[in-house]
């Protein structure tokens, strides 16, 4: 279970011929800007965030001392956010952008260079009166986290450099949207218009929800979300909400008659997926849990890479419940398993469906 506290144009053959972002770079050279549009398997719009995590006994989340001091056993700083979706697809080799907003700090060109190295093209523009999102992980024993989080600079995205990366990034088969990105203005209506330019270019709009509290809290506003999207990917306490008094396989069949992709991810049990009022139950990959955080992140990686190469959903679900539960084993969101090893399992569960 997951708590959240609210505390210029790349090429893919840019990034072949290592035409990266350089430090010191302005808002428009940090897209690295050339004209001319180009495809991508997937373009991300959403939050630039740096994880600090700390491993604890769920007695010190219960029972935080606020007026003294609090010890973890284990630390980690990395790159989090909606770019653990972009580094999961490039990691197995697709052709991936992402579209964000950072403080003018070490955290956000930290996060730019980690996408960049990662052959993730990136259109990340600088706000420097804000401070680049922050989030501070607790993890427990079980796997489970409490974020503490700071949005900084993601919540001041304004549709006009949305419309304006995704104009020059050219049409890419999938756009994703987070719910964490409907936190707040103008960043909600720079997502929901992302949603709107994704359909006007052809691509499949994919929707993350995120956290059920958050959907509680903004009801309204991530119906619409899901109203927009092609492919809606929650997880179980999302998509309770999200149903309201309606059965969740019931909710997930409906939608999908209305022509959407429907993906339930059921945590260590897998996950269900709904296609043309049909339900389809995807049994889990029981692996030991050290860290669960980013684990959805690298499930909708794997499952949006293993689409773009046209693998059916039922293939590509598998395939992203083995490749999600690999990168729980470690503390950190992007523990992904090698390239080669992830296409020999793609390739073995394509083989498996084949008809004899």
């Amino acid at each position: 279970m997951t708590r959240v506290v609210s505390v210029g144009t790349i090429r893919p053959s840019d990034l072949a011929a290592g035409k990266i972002m350089k430090r010191g770079t302005s808002p428009r050279e940090i897209s690295g800007a050339s004209k001319g549009a180009a495809t991508f398997d997937c373009v991300i719009v959403g939050d630039v965030m740096m994880d600090v995590i700390l491993r604890c006994e769920s007695e010190i989340v219960d029972s935080l001392i606020m007026d003294g001091t609090n010890y973890f056993s284990e630390s980690k700083i990395t790159p989090g956010g909606s770019g653990n979706v972009a580094v999961a697809i490039a990691k197995l080799g697709g052709r991936v952008a992402f579209v964000g907003k950072a403080g003018n700090d070490p955290y956000g060109r930290a996060y730019s260079d980690d996408l960049t190295s990662a052959r993730v093209a990136t259109r990340i523009t600088v706000d420097p009166r804000m401070s680049t999102g922050l989030a501070v992980c607790l993890v427990e024993p079980s796997g489970s986290r409490t974020m503490l989080v700071s949005r900084g600079a993601n919540d001041y995205l304004t549709k006009n450099e949305v419309t304006n990366a995704l104009k020059k990034m050219g049409r890419p088969r999938f756009i994703y949207l987070p719910g964490y990105s409907l936190n707040a203005s103008p960043q909600r209506e720079a997502i929901l218009h992302a949603a709107r330019l994704g359909h006007e270019q052809q691509s499949r709009v994919v929707f993350d929800p995120g956290a059920s509290n958050l959907v509680r809290e903004h009801p309204d506003v991530f119906q619409e979300a899901v109203d927009r999207s092609d492919i809606l990917c929650a997880n179980l306490d999302e998509a309770r909400v999200l149903a309201g008094k309606v059965e969740v396989n019931r909710y997930a069949a409906r939608l999908s008659r209305r022509g959407k992709l429907v993906v339930v991810k059921t945590g260590v049990e897998g996950c269900l997926l709904a296609s043309d009022g049909e339900i389809t139950r995807i049994p889990g990959v029981r692996t030991r849990a050290v860290d669960t955080t980013g684990a959805g992140d690298a499930f909708l990686g794997a499952f949006l890479y293993s689409m773009s190469r046209d693998v059916g959903p039922v293939t590509s679900a598998r395939f992203a419940n083995w490749f999600a539960s690999r990168t729980t084993e470690k503390l950190g969101p992007r523990n992904y398993p090698g390239r080669n090893e992830a296409r020999h399992n793609l390739l073995s569960l394509q083989r498996k469906t084949m008809p004899s």
